[in-house]
């Protein structure tokens, strides 16, 4: 009888090194993805005291994600000011026809309170100058809404901007005050504590 037990006890002390042993090339293998389960596992069984490293990657890592986001405005808005000034082309290329359109109709009008040319052909035509007027003042009116739409746009893109340069100088600033902290020689497990708490509000 007391042969099985040891026997059992032994069948089972073996089971459980080959389950261990198993998990553990597990965990190895899984490691070399940093997507895996076991890795962010690890991660967090690593001393806060061995962290500072891991912190500073990750804070640079954010830093680098709002010049990313900044960047992309800074693009949005040379976008939207090369837009403003090709609308502001188109304005001013209408305003000049719609004022060559203008001198044209004065002209026929003066021509035709003389008394001069063909009365029947000078009407068709001053109703037909009068009509492209028309259309270019259209135009015009559409193009003065796109450079209202584009000023207001602009305006925006750079108010997000100027706020996302002071949070990343803010950022940066804060970077080189836990810096100086974690420079400063710990001379208490109290001050050593602190300072972890505070590089652990910063993230």
């Amino acid at each position: 009888m007391k042969r099985f037990w040891h026997v059992n006890l032994a069948l089972l002390i073996a089971f459980l090194f080959s389950t261990g042993c198993e998990t553990t090339r597990n965990i190895q293998k899984s490691i070399t993805s940093i997507r895996s389960p076991a890795y962010h596992q690890l991660i967090t069984q690593v001393p806060e005291d061995m962290k500072d490293d891991v912190y500073k990657a990750e804070f640079d890592m954010k830093v680098s994600g709002e010049k990313l986001k900044l960047a992309k405005l800074k693009n949005n808005l040379a976008v939207n000011q090369e837009n403003y000034s090709d609308s502001e082309v188109d304005l001013a290329k209408k305003l000049y026809e719609q004022a060559k359109i203008t001198l044209e109709i004065q002209k026929l009008e003066a021509i035709m309170k003389s008394g001069l040319g063909e009365n029947k052909d000078n009407i068709k035509t001053l109703a037909n100058l009068k009509s492209k007027k028309l259309r270019y003042e259209a135009d015009r009116i559409n193009i003065e809404a796109e450079l209202e739409t584009t000023k207001l746009v602009i305006s925006d893109l750079l108010k997000q901007i100027e706020a996302r340069e002071e949070m990343i100088r803010d950022m940066n600033m804060d970077e080189k005050s836990v810096e100086d902290s974690i420079a400063e020689p710990i001379e208490t497990g109290n001050q050593k504590q602190e300072i972890e708490q505070e590089i652990k509000q910063e993230f």
